[in-house]
């Protein structure tokens, strides 16, 4: 299945609308006020998914990904240098 994505163009902490390639609305992610970025995943019908949070104060950036409260993926940024 392939999904695309919106951003919201009024949105204060960035909001997301995810569709099916028939312009169903699947997921909507929506920022919260955090330390660190931190994004809400919700199915269609509004219930809680996952949720993305950024791990502060570490080298490079970290994110976590996680579903219900179980973290799914540990992602680090990779610097790349020339």
């Amino acid at each position: 299945m392939r999904l695309l994505f919106k951003q919201r163009f009024f949105s204060w902490f960035g909001s997301y609308d995810i569709f099916d390639e028939d312009g169903n609305t699947v997921y909507v992610v929506k920022g919260e006020l955090s330390w660190g970025h931190r994004l809400q995943i919700y199915d269609a019908m509004g219930n809680p998914v996952g949720r993305v949070q950024e791990r502060v104060l570490t080298f490079l950036p970290r994110f976590e990904l996680y579903v219900g409260e179980r973290l799914a993926i540990n992602a680090v940024k990779c610097s790349q240098g020339n």
